[in-house]
């Protein structure tokens, strides 16, 4: 049963296939993650399930002023469902200066940390739905506390990020960031199949009230590993979810057994 899920999962792993050996977030010149070509569903492909990623929300005090604010970026278009710190609109030349003051008054209002983890958890998901169904898949998002389904394919993973130890912890969305980049990594399995964990919490735990816990990508489940920034635009989820799903077509078609019902 393990050697299945290898088979179903490894060509999902990324180019650093020691990701789950050394937790230690990549370098921005190390190798990238290998894009698939082959993108398209192959014929009777199972219902593929999108289950929203895992992270942590900081419930202290707010952040310092300045810090990456790890939510979809207002700079450019934003994917549905994405919550910007405060919707502005151009003044008109008739009122320009009412509406720079209303402007100014807005800007200042961020946004809680359970909001922007909620627009990034929005907008992973709706992009990897839309590049499945543009790739020919039947899709359905899984929201927390949704039942598992009892056949298809799950699609899940963890936003995380490095600490000063060069460790890797769970993203805690709101904390003062030690690094502008956050670390995803994704994973697939068989929902016929036991379920195995993507990650494990390190044992002991290193606590850290700024931090998310310390995780381990566990051989159980092996993940891609992408790197991000934590004020991402539409197309950083576009770029990631794009090659998820080629990933996916490339499995499928190569190994169109491994997921026979």
């Amino acid at each position: 049963m393990k050697a299945f899920r290898l088979v179903l999962l490894l060509p999902l792993i990324a180019s650093n296939a020691g990701a789950d050996a050394d937790p230690r977030p990549p370098k921005s010149a190390a190798a990238p993650h290998k894009r698939q070509t082959t993108s398209a569903a192959p014929a009777n492909s199972p219902v593929v399930y999108v289950s929203d990623f895992e992270l942590d929300v900081f419930r202290g005090k707010p952040e310092r002023s300045g810090q990456p604010r790890t939510s979809p970026s207002s700079t450019s278009s934003r994917p549905s469902g994405a919550a910007p710190s405060m919707p502005r609109t151009a003044a008109s030349s008739t009122s320009s200066n009412a509406q720079s003051s209303a402007g100014s008054t807005d800007s200042q209002r961020e946004d809680t940390p359970a909001e922007r983890a909620q627009a990034l958890l929005n907008a992973m998901s709706e992009s990897l739905v839309k590049a499945l169904e543009k790739a020919g898949y039947t899709v359905r998002r899984l929201r927390p506390g949704d039942a598992r389904p009892a056949a298809g394919l799950r699609i899940r993973g963890v936003f995380a990020e490095g600490d000063e130890q060069n460790r890797v912890r769970r993203l805690l969305v709101g904390s003062d960031s030690v690094t502008p980049k956050m670390l995803l990594y994704v994973g697939v399995n068989n929902l016929t199949r036991p379920e195995q964990p993507l990650y494990e919490l390190a044992n002991p735990p290193s606590n850290d009230s700024r931090h998310g816990p310390v995780i381990t990508v566990t051989s159980y489940s092996p993940a891609a590993r992408f790197e991000m920034s934590k004020n991402p635009t539409e197309d950083d989820f576009k770029r990631i979810a794009s090659e998820i799903a080629a990933d996916l077509g490339a499995l499928l078609n190569a190994n169109p057994l491994t997921v026979a019902q």
